[in-house]
């Protein structure tokens, strides 16, 4: 069986060299707009694409024209990630991992809890709606009360991929977060009961 680390580093590698990645982020981003997952939506958590992953700008640009606020996650151990809002304007610094993050107060900050979709960046995913980063759970233990009891409709977790990130199995943790869905450039896999109700697939 293949080792976690061995099929990260290959989806990382690959999306790293996909042949259209401006349009297969324009495929998400229709696809993600179409299904109507935004309608309604006052907070949308985002992130900067960052070593390969599909960029989200698509989306972002969508939600900001419909007036939803986006957010993006900053990093501040040891508490877990949080969100805070970014406009055009929003001063960027970057992170650890290089990455760019809004520079505000931590006053400032949201929770997982306050948002309405999270469309989360991901390095593979599987099936069955397991996905897996870069291995340092910031999403998994933002988004952890969502395994505490019948699962809220808010927020909705849709997972933003290439169709080449799919992998046969990711080996499952008890802290590790189901997402609700995941659209790629090709296709939409709806893993949510609420959502298979409204998803055109």
């Amino acid at each position: 069986m293949v080792s976690l680390s061995r099929l990260r580093t290959e989806a990382r590698e690959a999306r790293r060299s996909h042949p259209d990645a401006q349009g297969a982020a324009r495929a998400v981003g229709n696809a993600v707009t179409a299904l109507g997952w935004l309608d309604g939506a006052r907070r949308v958590a985002a992130s900067v694409a960052d070593d390969g992953e599909i960029d989200p700008a698509p989306l972002v640009a969508a939600c900001r024209l419909r007036g939803i606020d986006v957010y993006f996650p900053v990093l501040r151990d040891p508490a877990p990630m949080q969100f805070a809002l970014a406009g055009l304007d929003t001063p960027m610094v970057h992170n650890r991992f290089g990455i760019p993050e809004p520079d505000i107060d931590a006053e400032a900050l949201v929770s997982a809890r306050e948002l309405d979709v999270v469309l989360a960046p991901l390095v593979v995913f599987d099936a069955a709606g397991r996905r897996a980063g870069r291995g340092r759970g910031y999403y998994d233990r933002a988004l952890a009360f969502l395994l505490n009891g019948p699962r809220p409709a808010k927020p909705l977790v849709v997972g933003l991929a290439y169709e080449l990130q799919l992998v046969d199995g990711v080996p499952t943790h008890p802290g590790d977060v189901t997402m609700d869905a995941v659209v790629t450039e090709q296709r939409v896999r709806v893993f949510s009961s609420l959502l298979s109700r409204r998803a055109r697939i």
